[in-house]
């Protein structure tokens, strides 16, 4: 009997301790894992943090136009957080299928004209050893740089002695002699990351082929090959779900479309994603594909378009189909708050954003770590919901939410054929009268979200843009009324996924 009790008596402590586990695991894995995506937003988007950017009181909810207003679900400015945890998984931006960020290289360019402004937080974010490993990472710029760990290679060490003498190349050749001189700047009271001399936007274009040769030279192994800019994000595990769709031996040239001198290209700025196989099939096959176009690379202006057209010529072109579904979204010439969120974009996956500023960089790696990818991509809904809702307003002045895909104004107003689904034509016709009569318009035509007023016009759009505010340095302040922008986000609960 005493041996039976001493028996037991080891096995409830056992039973306990297992049953903590279960209960361990089912709240964080079932109880965390059913949360439907990320419930979060943004800190408040910098234009919305100075005051000369437009009045957001929150009684600016009133019914300006005398008739029943979609309100927005937010009405006051507020400072969500981000989740202290962010989502881990056992390797770097491992999305749910068979690529990862150890079959990549992630190439990053940047100048020594704008390292010391748009670099730093990239080495907190975009850089994170937890997303990719540093042999998976690539640094490029015209001037040779060491930051802590990070070493940025100059890629025109090597241009040929016919580059170095164009007028456009100076740049490069005065970059020593200004640092050199950076510490008498600073005596100067010359900021100490200052502009230096001007002239990096004609330097660029030599660095692209350099760039995509040295990296396919030296990283023989990867599958792909994805160029970002020092003013960009890439959703890495977004765009490697992508990437897994395609044959990386076979020639893909990826990105956002663009056309230039009759060649289509995929922009730099927005990223662009480059197979194996097209690397065997142009640089892989020429040794010489710099020199052989150094000519045209002088003659033209933009460095992503010399690429595209390269590729051309060894028979790599953009994309599969240039009306494909898969090439018209995703890759963003533009930051969130200046892009438009639409039916058609609304749930789709999105890779890239540019032209973004370090707060904006913050955000995005800061959503791309919370985010569980295993349940679903990250969509433009998404950034939609985190970046730009909780920022609107019924009302803001001296705002541009860049509405245009309708325009009345007052010397072709009584001529202006409403949409079908207008309910009144003499209130659309009426709509350049005042701001209270454009919000009016906007109402009555059942697709609009947004609007925005000023003088003697009205704007209006059935997609949603956050835009940006209007400076009191802006001229529009001294020559025009304030001008208005407004939305209607409730219209856009019946976009769904």
């Amino acid at each position: 009997m005493r041996q039976s009790f001493q028996k037991d008596n080891r096995i409830v402590p056992l039973g306990i301790m297992l049953l903590t586990c279960i209960f361990f695991v089912y709240h964080f894995v079932l109880v965390r894992g059913s949360l439907d995506g990320l419930h979060m937003a943004a800190a408040p988007n910098t234009f919305f943090e100075s005051s000369q950017h437009g009045n957001l009181d929150s009684d600016a909810t009133a019914n300006h136009a005398g008739e029943a207003v979609d309100e927005p679900v937010h009405n006051a400015i507020i400072s969500p957080g981000f989740s202290a945890e962010p989502f881990t998984s056992s390797s770097p931006s491992h999305p749910p299928n068979g690529l990862t960020t150890d079959d990549v290289v992630l190439m990053f360019k940047t100048g020594a004209t704008v390292l010391w402004k748009r670099v730093p937080i990239h080495m907190a974010t975009t850089f994170s050893s937890h997303r990719i490993n540093s042999d998976n990472l690539l640094l490029y710029s015209d001037y040779p740089e060491t930051i802590g760990k990070w070493e940025f290679i100059d890629v025109l060490s090597n241009s040929s002695e016919q580059v170095r003498k164009s007028a456009s190349f100076q740049l490069y050749l005065q970059q020593e002699d200004y640092e050199s001189r950076q510490n008498y700047a600073e005596l100067s009271n010359m900021p100490g990351d200052g502009t230096g001399p001007i002239g990096g936007w004609k330097l660029d274009k030599y660095k692209f082929l350099p760039m995509f040769q040295h990296a396919g030279r030296n990283k023989p192994n990867a599958k792909w090959y994805i160029f970002m800019e020092d003013d960009s994000y890439i959703f890495l595990p977004n765009l490697l779900r992508h990437l897994d769709k395609f044959n990386h031996k076979d020639p893909w040239y990826l990105g956002s479309l663009a056309w230039k001198h009759s060649d289509y290209f995929a922009h730099g700025g927005s990223g662009i994603a480059l197979s194996r196989g097209a690397w065997e099939k142009s640089f892989g096959k020429d040794s010489r594909i710099v020199q052989k176009f150094e000519k045209f690379t002088e003659e033209h202006g933009c460095g992503d378009h010399v690429l595209g057209h390269v590729l051309h010529e060894y028979g790599v072109e953009f994309g599969e189909t240039t009306d494909d579904d898969r090439f018209r979204y995703g890759f963003n010439s533009e930051a969130h708050w200046s892009a438009w969120y639409e039916p058609d974009n609304w749930c789709k996956p999105v890779y890239s954003w540019h032209h973004t500023h370090g707060k904006d960089v913050a955000r995005y790696y800061e959503i791309e770590q919370t985010w569980d990818f295993e349940k679903s991509p990250l969509r433009y809904r998404d950034i939609y919901e985190a970046l730009v809702a909780p920022y609107l307003r019924p009302r803001v002045e001296w705002w541009d939410n860049g509405a245009s895909q309708y325009e009345i104004e007052s010397g072709m107003a009584a001529g202006a054929e409403p949409p079908s689904s207008v309910k009144s034509t003499e209130t659309w016709r009426s709509a350049w009268v005042s701001v209270d009569a454009c919000e009016a318009a906007c109402i009555t035509w059942a697709d609009c979200v947004q609007w925005a007023s000023y003088d003697d016009r009205c704007k209006m759009d059935s997609r949603v843009s956050l835009g940006s505010g209007i400076s009191e340095s802006d001229s529009r302040r001294q020559t025009s009324l304030p001008w208005v922008s407004g939305w209607l986000p409730r219209r856009l609960e019946h976009w769904s996924c």
